[in-house]
């Protein structure tokens, strides 16, 4: 129904679609996939309802984890881990899966937008499940913070999928520039805390699986410059990697290649 009813959106999610794929895909798979995408899309919200209204821990036992042996690698070197999320599948719920059911030490970064006092709410909730969230305003108060869950050997959950149009880096995303957060190169330099890939994905509509990539790394240099270029380059090709295998759990509203803004510009 979302997909017919909201011609503006629609049309957004078809011409990124066109912009990704254009070179791969027909006029009918993009459709086809564009339907599925506003599927998943409308699946998010409801997943959290349902996860706070079920017994503890039922729902999201169930999701299996996939490369947990990268994480606590990572964890033995003592440095923290950021985890390199994107908007892909049932991403709500990683923090809880990995807080609430592992365990494990979990801090997440959430931007209050419009939406202050539901994003408030939505923070209680989420330390309720053992998650640590902080707002990235203040910056000072926030990179203090990342800093310091890493320090004590934390992670740290940086979503950096979305277009950066003030401080954002130039990289290739789906052949095109986008300026993209360059935050987990930039934390990961600063404290040797690798980035490892992390994303939940559905199967028929149902999360079921949390996979957690190999860490992402490069052969530092001493121009500190360069290697985040390189590895915000990197980072951003594994996202667009894990997208590539799950399209349809992306939700392609995001103005991913709008440019910079420009000087005056509001």
């Amino acid at each position: 129904m979302a997909f017919y009813l909201i011609k503006k959106y629609r049309d957004r999610v078809l011409d990124n679609l066109s912009l990704a794929f254009g070179g791969e895909k027909d006029l009918k798979e993009i459709t086809k996939l564009a339907r599925e995408v506003f599927f998943n899309f409308t699946l998010t919200p409801l997943e959290t309802i349902y996860t706070a209204a079920v017994p503890f821990g039922r729902f999201i036992k169930n999701i299996k984890i996939t490369g947990r042996e990268y994480l606590d690698a990572a964890l033995a070197k003592g440095n923290g881990v950021i985890a390199l999320g994107s908007h892909l599948g049932a991403f709500t719920l990683l923090g809880t899966r990995l807080a609430m059911v592992e365990g494990y030490s979990f801090n997440i970064i959430i931007n209050e937008g419009n939406f202050p006092r539901l994003i408030k709410r939505l923070g209680n909730y989420q330390r309720g499940l053992g998650q640590k969230p902080f707002s990235p305003k203040p910056v000072t108060a926030s990179v203090k913070k990342s800093l310091n869950c890493l320090r004590r050997n934390e992670i740290l959950y940086l979503i950096a999928d979305e277009q950066k149009r003030r401080g954002g880096l130039p990289v290739l995303f789906f052949g095109q520039t986008a300026f993209t957060p360059p935050g987990p190169a930039i934390f990961s330099l600063k404290t040797g805390a690798p980035i490892l890939p992390m994303f939940v994905v559905r199967e028929k509509g149902i999360p079921q699986n949390l996979f957690i990539g190999s860490p992402i790394e490069i052969e530092r240099t001493s121009d500190e410059k360069k290697d985040t270029e390189l590895l915000t380059a990197k980072f951003t090709k594994a996202i667009e990697d894990s997208i590539r295998q799950y399209p349809s759990q992306w939700p392609w509203l995001n103005r991913r290649w709008k440019l910079p803004y420009q000087k005056g510009e509001l």
